[in-house]
Formats: structure tokens, C-alpha cells, sequence
């Protein structure tokens, strides 16, 4: 599981029954915050059969996820824009936590201390019915 070692695991273990899979997201943001961090905002289609029955409520065809890898280590990234579908890998161990997306010209590599889930929302895409 990508998110075993992560801070904030337990969003995934109780709203999604402990499922979530890395599967198609879009790359919709990233940024270079405060203190050595890379935030990450990813856009993923695949919803989770389990999910929080709150949001049964609301319209939704998507769920926003926001990662962050805190206490930078290593970090290359190359190439230009963004918005693209991609199967990111992300691991995050005892030791250190990272992430590639490899997408045509573009490149990402973090390596970071610490992995942490920071928030995990439903979205609506006006592009996808």
C-alpha cells in the first residue's frame, strides 16, 4: 500500500475501508511550500466502492487528493506543464517516502522524509459525465 507509512493513513483507513489505489490521476498541481515541502493535488477518477456515506449526498465524479512530501531529500523535476493523466508511483517506508510521474517530456522525482496525507475531498469535473 502507498499510504502504509504516511501521516494521516488513518483518512484512508476510515473513509475508504482502507482502499485506495494508485490508479489514473491527473497531475493537477504541484508546489514548493514552506519548510521543504512538495504539495502535491491530484485529481482521481476512480472512486472507492467505500467512501463516507455523507457524501451520498453530493454530486461527485471524482475525489481530490491532496499529498505532501515533507522534509525534501532529493527532488528533480524537468519538463514543462501540467494536466495530464499519469500512474504515479508513490512509496512511503519507515525510512523515506517518494513519488515519480513520468509523462512525455515530463519528469518528477521527490524523496522526501516523511509522506503526509493531507486531505482527501469529492470533486466534481465538469469534463467527465
Amino acid at each position: 500500500m502507498w499510504y502504509k507509512n504516511a501521516i494521516g493513513k488513518e483518512k484512508i483507513q476510515f473513509m475508504f475501508n482502507n482502499e485506495f489505489d494508485i490508479e489514473l490521476f491527473e497531475l493537477y498541481s504541484i508546489s514548493l511550500e514552506k519548510n521543504s515541502e512538495l504539495k502535491c493535488n491530484l485529481i482521481c477518477k476512480g472512486i472507492p466502492k467505500t467512501h463516507p456515506k455523507k457524501w451520498d449526498k453530493l454530486e461527485f465524479n471524482a475525489l481530490n487528493l491532496t499529498i505532501i512530501f515533507n522534509e525534501i531529500i532529493q527532488m528533480n523535476i524537468s519538463g514543462t506543464k501540467i494536466g495530464f493523466f499519469c500512474l504515479p508511483k508513490i512509496n512511503s517506508s519507515i525510512d523515506y517516502s517518494e513519488i515519480t510521474i513520468k509523462h512525455g517530456e515530463f519528469q518528477l522525482y521527490c524523496k522526501s522524509k516523511f509522506l503526509t496525507i493531507d486531505n482527501i475531498t469529492p470533486y466534481i469535473d465538469i469534463r467527465w459525465d
